[in-house]
């Protein structure tokens, strides 16, 4: 079954914020999240120069819900409280991409770290992938079951997330992904998505 990541949690217009949760647990799909810190704590958000909600305000809510977190782990300073709130707060269901090949603590579980990958690469060593295809087209039947056959879960962020395009260019690609057997897409209308893997987006 493909899983759907909301990008930055987006809801109503608003980016990672903690007000997106109700949403995104009625909808039962995952959210991505951007963090960052400052003198109140590990924040949520994408531009270093905005404010945010606090991880751990976060973390409060999403500690009772099976709400899967893919998070985006700005600054490699923040690693220890990230973890330490998860821990905290009994979260297991997350995984952290790793977009600037920070090199994390041993303590971390290399389980829960996913190689961010732009084009096809050989001896990948995580088990899980986070993809796009800004540099180029790569994806292909053959290379996602070569993945596939490692053990690899391969997810991949949406058309609209890394480009300025129309809504049927990113209804083609999302039937292009599911044709390929992608594990997850992360996309800016995750509810769209789930009413487009159900044949019911015309």
């Amino acid at each position: 079954m493909l899983e759907i990541f909301g990008h930055r949690a987006i809801f109503n217009g608003v980016e990672n914020s903690v007000k997106s949760i109700p949403y995104y647990k009625k909808l039962g799909v995952g959210i991505e999240l951007d963090l960052r810190h400052n003198k109140k704590g590990v924040y949520i958000s994408h531009d270093p120069t905005n404010d945010g909600d606090l991880f751990e305000d976060m973390c409060k809510i999403c500690s009772d819900l099976e709400i899967r977190m893919a998070l985006h782990i700005k600054e490699i300073e923040i690693i220890n409280e990230v973890i330490r709130l998860l821990e905290k707060y009994s979260i297991t269901n997350y995984f952290i991409f790793n977009t600037e090949n920070f090199e994390y603590p041993e303590f971390v579980d290399k389980k829960k770290i996913a190689a961010y990958i732009s084009k096809k690469q050989e001896n990948i060593k995580e088990d899980i992938l986070w993809c796009d295809e800004i540099q180029k087209k790569w994806y292909s039947q053959k290379t996602i079951s070569d993945l596939h056959q490692k053990n690899k879960v391969v997810y991949v962020m949406s058309l609209e997330v890394v480009k300025t395009c129309q809504e049927k260019e990113v209804l083609l690609e999302w039937q292009r992904l599911i044709n390929l057997g992608i594990d997850g897409i992360c996309t800016k209308y995750p509810e769209k998505l789930m009413r487009f893997v159900k044949g019911d987006l015309n």
